[in-house]
């Protein structure tokens, strides 16, 4: 007997059908390499250093009976009182488990450098949980930061940043938190719309072929990697699937945008950044940024495999980081310096 396609509250599964089991098969094998890739790059990847300690989290999830596995960064020398704190959300074509943890370098040094907490979410993943299940894991991890429970997070100032489909989960998370809530998002080389099934995601038609680092992702994959998130039967409606679409007034007042011209989804960060300098807020449009990356494919910051790379790697998340910061303390000269200063 086929599985019901809406659950109780109305949320929508795949239907069980040759498709699913033969995109399902798909993933399998797509998990598999990312398995293996993330295995063989590790060493490209910093550890933790000694001035952070991390610690795992259960979030509360909105679902009865589950909670949301996190990791927590905070630095060791850590000043009394509450601490700002951003939540990190990690790349996974919304349906790889294993990149979960990638972004630990990136997590330890803005922990390190902002003296502040950094919550490294985990969500759940398509075609088993597809939308809107991974946005609301994710939903479920900033409120937990607004509960507050231990006093131990300073509410005025909460970022949120995202690496490629984290990206995507991290601007609808902070549309929907709201400006007065989040204060900055960041974003690694997002994919932006996921309007239908297999939809096209910026120029896949003809990448640049030299880059340094990084992957670049074929057509097959964006169809699989969208058609697990986006079951077939869901309205391409729905304004989260498109995040360009959602109300510019509920994003913060800064907003950055990472991505190297290789990579091709780099289109999608130009394609938001001139929507911001067009329809933004003056706020928006004179905080915001774009970085282009010359010569760097996607997720060339989480396995730099040349020296250019890993100088471009420590060059962005150092911008990245002035800018929460700048977001945080508007009022102040940014601690933190340019990269090489």
């Amino acid at each position: 007997m086929p599985r019901e396609t809406v659950d109780s509250v109305g949320r929508v599964h795949h239907e069980w059908s040759w498709r699913y089991f033969c995109l399902w098969l798909h993933v399998i094998v797509l998990r598999l390499l990312a398995k293996v890739e993330v295995a063989m790059t590790d060493k490209l990847r910093p550890p933790v250093g000694p001035d952070v300690k991390v610690t795992k989290v259960s979030i509360p999830s909105r679902d009865k009976g589950r909670s949301i596995v996190a990791y927590i960064y905070e630095p060791v020398d850590k000043p009394e009182g509450p601490l700002p704190v951003n939540l990190n959300i990690h790349g996974s074509g919304f349906m790889v488990p294993a990149f979960f943890g990638n972004s630990r370098y990136f997590n330890s040094l803005l922990a390190s450098k902002l003296k502040c907490y950094v919550i490294d979410s985990d969500y759940r993943k398509a075609p088993e949980y597809p939308f809107p299940y991974p946005l609301y894991d994710c939903r479920d991890a900033a409120s937990w930061i607004f509960s507050n429970v231990e006093g131990k997070f300073d509410l005025d100032r909460v970022s949120i940043t995202g690496f490629s489909a984290g990206g995507n989960l991290a601007l609808s998370t902070s549309n929907t938190m709201g400006p007065e809530r989040i204060k900055a998002v960041v974003t690694f080389y997002p994919p932006t719309d996921a309007t239908s099934s297999g939809a096209p995601v910026g120029d896949r038609s003809n990448p640049p072929c030299e880059f340094r680092s990084g992957v670049v992702l074929e057509p097959w994959a964006f169809r699989v990697m969208y058609s697990s998130y986006v079951p077939m039967q869901l309205d391409p409606a729905v304004p989260e699937l498109c995040v360009v679409n959602l109300p510019m007034e509920r994003y913060p007042d800064y907003m950055m945008f990472i991505a190297g011209k290789a990579d091709v989804l780099y289109p999608d960060s130009t394609t938001f950044h001139d929507h911001i300098m067009k329809n933004g807020t003056a706020a928006q449009k004179q905080n915001s940024r774009l970085i282009s990356v010359p010569n760097e494919a996607h997720a060339f910051d989480e396995q730099p495999k040349q020296p250019e790379s890993v100088k471009w790697r420590d060059t962005v998340y150092l911008e990245a980081i002035r800018m929460i910061e700048q977001a945080w303390y508007p009022d102040r000269e940014p601690a933190v310096p340019p990269y090489g200063s």
